[in-house]
């Protein structure tokens, strides 16, 4: 028995050292990558400057984005028209959370083989290879996110961990969601997430912790929102939400609904349905197609053809909806306004709205997939080893234990960053990506399974 336990030791400690010198690797790969590119110089974006501008204007809860990054930023060297050291230091922050993915991985009871799997998707996620170089807040938002998920991984399999990393979960939860409120359903999901793990694990009295938790990670939004309640007016993280909302609402309006809006909305509703048909009638923002009997269903095409929508959206909340403003109106009464309006024909809608989502999510998991490199390779990898598995009839190796948690840990992080982007607007680019961080390492587990099912087979052929 006890040369049986040493030589497991062995075994486990060795399976630790190839996987971190490839995890390494893969560090060294990606630095070298970014600087003979030019990464780490850093880029500017026709985004960036809205992110200074809470501290330009000295209005930092007035604006529609949060001041956090731009402060950031400022201390990096970066403004509105330079990018500072904010690409390298970024780098350097993904780096770190993939180690320490890792580390919380093997922590939280997975193998070495799912825990690398589940950094090197995070060290080499399509939105951290485009947004590293960018003076954005997906890159740092994505990275706070990561450090939680390595806190929850950790914590979930000790309760000297989970006191320990109880407040470092609940701030790198905070600062993900104030960078980049999309990633909201967090304050939700990294406590369930955490819940889940610790019933795996077998801790006790994961109730009360649970409840610790999800009131720690909710303290950074009830604080900041509290405040700007009593300084704007807005009980929120950010004033941008309703002006988000009122392009998908915009799409869904007709003369009808306008007419079963409450009274004091239908103005604003009905200077959207002008605005747009005023675009369409241009050529400026795409007309809803006809359907196959000759007539323009919203919930045909949304279902059907969403990218319509979703191509036209930009020009039609910036250049059109963005005029709708009035003089005199600030920033955050105009969201207000556009919210409120927004919500109501969400709810005169509900099928129109239900349409929306349903399209909404078909794009987001559709390229998720099929638009996102690491998950393409990873699918590939497993296309190549899986077909001389099936013909041998190999069984899966003892990685493949992990399957169930990393397959729970990335459908949790899908969970944090994907909801708000099918429900109140529209799936861009950067949002699928954010969304998709994590997917890639449940393929990427399967392969390493069966690959590792195929050598396990090998030996023993060779033994006999």
């Amino acid at each position: 028995m006890r040369g049986r336990a040493g030589s497991m030791v062995i075994v486990i400690a060795r399976s630790d050292r190839l996987c971190l010198a490839i995890l390494c690797a893969a560090i060294a790969v990606l630095l070298v990558t970014l600087w003979a590119i030019g990464a780490l110089s850093g880029a500017i974006v026709p985004d960036t400057a809205s992110y200074f501008f809470p501290l330009q204007f000295n209005d930092l809860w007035g604006e529609m984005r949060h001041p956090l990054y731009g402060w950031l930023a400022s201390t990096l060297g970066a403004s509105a028209s330079a990018p500072g050291h904010v690409a390298a230091m970024q780098s350097v922050l993904q780096v770190a959370a993939a180690v320490a993915l890792y580390a919380g991985a093997r922590a939280g009871g997975i193998g070495s083989i799912g825990a690398l799997c589940l950094s090197l998707a995070a060290l080499f996620s399509q939105s951290g290879l485009y947004h590293l170089r960018l003076v954005l807040p997906e890159a740092p938002a994505i990275t706070c996110l990561i450090f939680a998920f390595a806190g929850v991984l950790a914590s979930a399999n000790s309760p000297f961990a989970f006191r320990l990393l109880l407040f470092p979960i609940a701030l790198a939860t905070g600062l993900s969601y104030l960078l980049r409120p999309s990633f909201l359903p967090a304050i939700v999901f990294v406590p369930a997430l955490w819940y889940a793990l610790a019933l795996r694990n077998r801790q006790t009295r994961a109730t009360l912790r649970i409840v610790m938790l999800f009131c720690l990670v909710a303290a950074p939004f009830l604080i900041q929102s509290a405040y700007r309640w009593r300084t704007v007016g807005d009980f929120n993280i950010v004033s941008f939400g309703g002006f988000t909302m009122a392009a998908p609402a915009g799409f869904m309006l007709t003369p009808d609904i306008v007419a079963a809006l409450p009274d004091d909305l239908q103005p604003t509703a009905r200077a959207i349905l002008s605005a747009r048909e005023a675009a369409e009638a241009s050529g400026r923002v795409a007309r809803t197609p006809l359907n196959s009997v000759g007539e323009r269903s919203f919930i045909s095409a949304a279902i059907g053809y969403f990218d319509i929508y979703s191509r036209a959206n930009d020009q039609f909340l910036w250049l059109e909806i963005g005029k709708l403003r009035g003089p005199e109106e600030s920033w955050v009464a105009f969201n207000q306004r556009l919210g409120s309006c927004a919500l109501a024909i969400f709810m005169a809608a509900p099928l129109r709205w239900a349409a929306w989502v349903v399209g909404a999510t078909s794009r987001l998991v559709g390229r998720m997939i099929v638009t996102n490199a690491p998950m393409l390779l990873a699918l590939g990898l497993l296309a190549v080893v899986g077909l001389p598995a099936f013909v041998r009839r190999a069984p899966l190796g003892p990685c493949a234990a992990d399957l169930p948690a990393v397959c729970m840990i990335a459908l949790a992080w899908l969970a944090c960053s994907g909801p708000l982007i099918v429900l109140v607007t529209h799936p861009i680019t950067r949002y699928i990506d954010s969304a998709a961080v994590l997917l890639p390492a449940v393929p990427a587990l399967l392969a390493a399974a069966i690959i590792q099912g195929l050598w396990t087979r090998g030996n023993r052929s060779v033994a006999a």
